[in-house]
């Protein structure tokens, strides 16, 4: 965790400039050919669409973004884990546009559920901390998940922009989700992979 605060921290400070040569003007890597080249990939592929394993949507998920601006998406999700499935939309905000190694982060609401009404062992539920964080004891004797969430996520992407893997996109994500109606909250992770056209 210290580690990727660490490298987040790095990565944001890379819009610093420094002296080219005495004399001469600053130079900025925001305005070099590779940032160009970045800021023009997100201009030009407006839609993602990925898998994640963790996270927002349970043990495994997918998720569509659309990126109304360079920066800027919304992302629609599904998923699920052991006895429940989830949907979710969240904003997210990415924070360079001149690198291909870029943080990010997001908002959103997730909701969490499961349509069947018999009864099952709530120790089997995936992951661990639906049964023991989020559900009420009347949730466990009943057997229902109904789990509405907000989260926030914090993340590190990597997307190539050149070559025969352009497009191509790996995220780790550390992600706290809030419980709106019992307020507790449960961080967890995801690591996952995307593809943007």
């Amino acid at each position: 965790m210290k580690l990727l605060i660490m490298v987040l921290g790095f990565l944001l400070s890379t819009t610093v400039v420094y002296a080219n040569q005495p004399g001469q003007t600053r130079y900025n890597y925001d305005r070099s050919y590779e940032a160009r080249e970045v800021s023009s990939f997100w201009s030009q592929h407006k839609v993602g669409v990925g898998m994640q394993a963790a996270g927002a949507y349970g043990v495994i998920g997918g998720v569509i973004g659309i990126h109304f601006h360079p920066q800027w998406s919304v992302d629609l999700g599904f998923g699920g884990g052991t006895h429940f499935q989830s949907f979710g939309v969240r904003v997210k905000k990415l924070l360079l546009l001149s690198s291909p190694l870029n943080p990010y982060f997001g908002f959103g609401f997730n909701r969490w559920y499961r349509n069947e009404n018999r009864p099952f062992n709530s120790k089997d539920i995936s992951p661990g901390f639906v049964e023991s964080k989020l559900m009420s004891d009347e949730d466990k004797r009943l057997g229902r998940v109904d789990e509405k969430l907000i989260h926030g996520a914090l993340g590190l992407q990597y997307v190539f922009t050149q070559g025969q893997m352009m497009g191509y996109g790996l995220f780790v994500e550390v992600v706290l989700l809030m419980d709106i109606e019992e307020l507790v909250s449960v961080p967890t992770a995801s690591v996952g992979f995307n593809y943007f056209f």
